[in-house]
């Protein structure tokens, strides 16, 4: 008899294990569903967007700002989406200091598409080339290739990967249409791997993770109190206005610790001075319009 019951209680165990293991790892898969639209992608034929986010540590230093163009081009024209972010240089335990980088990225869907087309993925600063490009085929294969220095590397993701993309520095740009309990995946790409000498050997490729909407609560932005919803993956945390605009997120990564990104006015004489400081790129984004900046 005693027997029986050890042998009934370690099969329970096992269920709550395997059970815990699947609300753990299997079930946010299966609940997922698509990411929020693209408001890039609901721009009119010529019609431009700007945003601008600074990046601050947990002692509320500026460490880096960032900049966001997304552009349709024209009637039946793509729309580019191109972010430029710099880091300034950070001084971390064990004598560690990290140089001032700028990364570029842009991104290009297809004419009433809402996958992508084509990417580019490059960042200065670090004394040597660091890319990645990838450009879809007819065949739905999505295939890339990325370059650190003299070693190359190409791999292949399905066409649907790069849907909703960004980066560990800043995973979120607009999420409109929330509502809490929604979940959809996010490919985050790691420049920070190449910063690091400690990381270069992990390969500059997306990292899939789960994201999820889990409250509605009231923050402090700007001066006034705004209700937003929380959203949480992928080690980071954002909160969002009810019009999508992510007024604040933050995230923990490696050796860096918790970084702030606060929702700013857009400064284009500032992100073109930062491209003129870390040479390497050109500087093909135009200025904006007052009517222009009106819209961030």
């Amino acid at each position: 008899m005693l027997n029986r019951w050890v042998g009934i209680l370690s099969a329970f165990c096992m269920l709550l294990a395997n059970g815990a293991i699947i609300w753990r790892d299997i079930l946010p898969d299966w609940l997922a569903g698509d990411p929020p639209p693209n408001e890039a992608l609901l721009l009119s034929p010529g019609e431009k967007r700007f945003a601008q986010v600074g990046i601050y540590d947990d002692d509320d230093r500026t460490i880096g700002k960032s900049w966001t163009l997304s552009h349709r081009v024209g009637v039946g024209g793509s729309v580019n989406v191109k972010t430029t972010t710099v880091l300034e240089p950070l001084h971390l335990a064990g004598g560690i200091a990290t140089p001032r980088v700028r990364v570029e990225t842009s991104v290009t869907y297809r004419f009433n598409e809402t996958t992508v087309d084509e990417l580019e993925f490059r960042m200065f600063g670090l004394g040597l080339p660091v890319s990645l490009h990838a450009e879809a085929m007819p065949s739905g294969e999505f295939p890339c290739q990325w370059q650190v220095g003299s070693e190359r590397h190409k791999f292949v993701l399905d066409s649907r990967v790069p849907v909703a993309l960004g980066d560990v520095i800043r995973p979120f740009d607009r999420l409109p249409n929330l509502y809490v309990g929604r979940r959809w995946r996010l490919d985050l790409l790691d420049p920070l791997t190449q910063i690091f000498p400690q990381l270069r050997n992990t390969p500059l490729a997306p990292e899939s993770v789960s994201i999820h909407v889990t409250d509605r609560t009231t923050i402090s932005h700007a001066g006034d109190d705004v209700e937003v919803f929380v959203v949480e993956g992928g080690g980071a945390t954002a909160w969002v206005a009810p019009d999508g605009r992510v007024l604040r997120q933050e995230v923990q990564l490696p050796l860096l610790g918790r970084l702030i990104l606060l929702d700013e006015p857009y400064d284009d004489a500032a992100r073109r001075k930062a491209v003129r400081d870390i040479l390497g790129g050109p500087e093909d984004q135009p200025e904006p319009s007052d009517a222009e900046r009106g819209r961030v």
